[in-house]
């Protein structure tokens, strides 16, 4: 997947989000009473996928087993159904757990490209889970990263991430604990399954910019209300951001976070100075499924790559 070419895609439907997105729908149901199931254990289907310009709409379902993640097997596992819009037809069926992870980080990087200072070089990452390893990817591509210390609470996560991108021409170190981690950080990554925040303002330093990915349903939380109170919040849907995201746990308050199109469109004013933090909190909206679903779908087409089922 050419990681510049989604990004550009993904930038571009934020902008039209207003006018030609569909409001986003999410269904999810828990499989406790599912013989065998354990008690985390969700169902979902989000949609639909619609960008106007792209002649299609997507349809994903896909589960989600967090216990999987103590086994070092993959929490989330589905597909994406990519449907013509035309007729109905189905043109392909695509593994949702990349495509999420790819869709996920090209958004971070989209509104990290605007909020993080230019000469960020000191990243850290918090969950070495497969969005902590994407989002590396990204940040890496539009800033000059040259520091990434990562943390898990499950250590050898850690140092195998580390392991895993030591051919990079970056200076890699596991922490011991989150404060270690993001102390000196430029950028922060929170990839994580906590019901506790674990970032307080105490922590982190003054500019920082934060990408908080944890909370996408009710009871999740990384970023402590107080550090959020005191930064600039953007999300990618303000009723989301309130309801599952990052203020989903908000005891008290009416703040308001700013989107990440209105900031896109100049509707809003991002980083003001050096000194100010920032955070970026998605939820994750259906038509960013279709952009990279797409993507996939033409260059698969163009190379000849994939299987015809029918």
């Amino acid at each position: 997947m050419d990681e510049h070419e989604l990004m550009l895609s993904v930038k571009a439907a934020f902008q039209t989000l207003r006018a030609t997105i569909q409001p986003p729908m999410r269904v999810k149901v828990s499989v406790r009473d599912t013989s065998l199931a354990p008690g985390d254990a969700e169902a979902m289907v989000l949609l639909p996928g619609f960008v106007s310009d792209i002649p299609a709409y997507t349809v994903k379902v896909h589960s989600k087993y967090p216990q999987n993640t103590k086994r070092g097997e993959p929490a989330i596992q589905g597909v994406i159904q990519l449907f013509d819009s035309a007729e109905g037809r189905l043109q392909a069926i695509i593994d949702s757990p990349l495509i999420t992870a790819h869709r996920t980080a090209a958004a971070s990087a989209v509104a990290t490209d605007i909020l993080a200072k230019p000469a960020s070089k000191r990243l850290a990452v918090i969950g070495a889970g497969v969005q902590g390893d994407m989002h590396y990817e990204y940040v890496k591509r539009i800033r000059p990263i040259e520091d990434v210390v990562v943390f898990d609470v499950r250590p050898e996560a850690a140092r195998d991430f580390c392991n895993r991108h030591a051919q990079d021409p970056v200076r890699w170190s596991p922490a011991t604990n989150v404060a270690d981690a993001v102390r000196a950080a430029d950028i922060i990554v929170t990839a994580t399954w906590s019901t506790e925040p674990f970032l307080y303002p105490d922590m982190v330093t003054p500019g920082v910019h934060i990408i908080t990915l944890g909370p996408d349903e009710k009871g999740k939380v990384e970023v402590s209300q107080e550090l959020i109170e005191t930064s600039l919040l953007v999300c990618d849907d303000e009723q989301l951001c309130r309801d599952m995201g990052a203020l989903n746990t908000f005891t008290s308050g009416s703040l308001t976070p700013v989107t990440l199109t209105s900031l896109l469109n100049g509707d809003e004013v991002g980083r003001k100075s050096n000194d100010d933090i920032t955070i970026f909190g998605s939820v994750g909206l259906p038509f960013q499924d279709l952009v990279a679903a797409w993507h996939v779908y033409q260059r698969a087409l163009d190379t000849g790559l994939g299987q015809r089922l029918f």
